[in-house]
């Protein structure tokens, strides 16, 4: 008698030909596969993870910005950071250096949930692509938050922003400051004076909540 060796199975079935990344806003239980420190053109420092979800999805730039382009400290991001460290147990983050990056080594390899928020761009040549925000992070065993295990309190959190958390479309808002640019491009460039003399009020064309 001849042994099969597939049996259909739908779900699997489906995934064919699909994306292998992370594509939707949800929670996701997560093998880090990195933590890089990166520093962006602008200056701001950010922690930068790569994820592998349990059904094999990958997650790439995961950015969680703790310094801004000022020098200051980003107290949300600084937050984050600790979150994720107290639900993977790490106490301590240092640096390590490989092929010119800097890497947190204690992240690497640590399983954690991550309450991801899917965010819609648009690229520069006017195409839209998309990234995503880490809302939350929590316990995969429990689905507990770090504020609920340390309270005792039940797993709700994720569980309503599951429900309650929407895409986020920043497409708009870009349109509009890229709009705003060369607007102010054009008129400058009708006048005798700069906009940054001292004539003129400084010119700032960028959003000050952008932390990069």
């Amino acid at each position: 008698m001849t042994q099969p060796i597939f049996t259909y199975n739908q779900e699997q079935a489906v995934k064919a030909g699909n994306s292998a990344f992370i594509s939707e806003t949800g929670a996701y239980n997560c093998k880090i596969i990195s933590a890089e420190y990166v520093q962006s053109q602008g200056g701001a420092l950010s922690l930068e993870f790569s994820v592998e979800t349990q059904d094999g999805l990958k997650g790439n730039y995961l950015s969680v910005y703790y310094q801004g382009k000022d020098g200051q400290p980003l107290q949300g991001g600084q937050n984050m950071i600790q979150a994720i460290m107290g639900c993977t147990g790490v106490q301590v983050l240092t640096q390590q250096f490989k092929d010119g990056r800097a890497y947190a080594p204690e992240l690497s390899g640590k399983y954690v949930g991550l309450m991801l928020q899917k965010v819609l761009r648009t690229k520069q040549n006017g195409s839209d692509t998309y990234g995503f925000t880490i809302l939350c992070p929590y316990f995969i065993k429990t689905q507990k938050t770090l504020s609920e295990y340390i309270e005792n309190k039940p797993a709700e959190r994720i569980q309503w922003l599951v429900e309650h958390t929407k895409d986020k479309d920043e497409r708009d808002k870009q349109q509009n400051q890229q709009q705003g640019y060369q607007a102010q491009h054009q008129f400058y460039g009708q006048q005798a004076t700069p906009p940054n003399s001292p004539q003129q009020p400084p010119v700032d064309n960028f959003d000050d909540n952008i932390p990069f």
